[in-house]
């Protein structure tokens, strides 16, 4: 069975899909009530760090979670060029990387304009446990540096069908995100992408 890789969609079957956390849950991590056979993710979006929102609580909160047992992941996490407080995001980029480590779980990682930097971390960091980059779109060429570099690389609905064909399936994931789309159909998409 196909599991999605990221969804913020909780309408998700338990068990089919890793569903990331959202922020009002880490802010009040008592009332996080998993369901049975439920897979969970939980990190502070970059996008949270604007300073519109209490970044060090949901940090508090993201720490209380990361051990459950359904919690399967860390993140999403990350570098946005585009929004945000890209200074303190490496700050949090780096406690979400030594949590997933320190508790064994694989890292999710947003990433728009800061392949550079994320390269530079995982280089840095020499992490054990699997990074892989949600919602790949780029080119070819940028998924083959992030797959030398030793990234995994998710895909949704919108991606470049040449990167997911380079991509080896040992190193490829499919995911809904917060798109309107069945994970079936995301696979479906690309399900012949290796006959090509």
């Amino acid at each position: 069975m196909m599991i999605d890789f990221h969804t913020h969609r909780p309408n998700t079957l338990p068990g089919t899909a890793i569903f990331n956390l959202p922020a009002h849950l880490l802010s009040e991590p008592g009332k996080f009530c998993p369901e049975e056979g439920g897979l969970y993710s939980v990190g502070v979006h970059p996008w949270w760090i604007d300073g519109t929102h209490d970044e060090e609580r949901l940090w508090k909160g993201v720490e209380m979670l990361a051990s459950h047992p359904q919690v399967v992941a860390i993140g999403e996490c990350g570098l946005d060029r585009l929004k945000g407080d890209f200074a303190r995001q490496i700050i949090f980029f780096e406690k979400h990387a030594l949590l997933a480590e320190t508790l064994g779980k694989p890292l999710v990682i947003h990433c728009v304009k800061a392949f550079d930097e994320i390269i530079a971390a995982r280089k840095r960091l020499n992490p054990t446990v699997q990074w892989t980059i949600h919602g790949f779109r780029g080119k070819p060429q940028q998924a083959e540096q992030l797959i030398r570099a030793g990234f995994a690389l998710s895909f949704g609905i919108k991606a470049n069908p040449a990167a997911v064909r380079l991509v080896p399936k040992e190193h490829r994931l499919f995911e809904t995100d917060d798109d309107d789309v069945k994970i079936i159909d995301v696979v479906g998409k690309f399900s012949n992408i290796d006959e090509v």
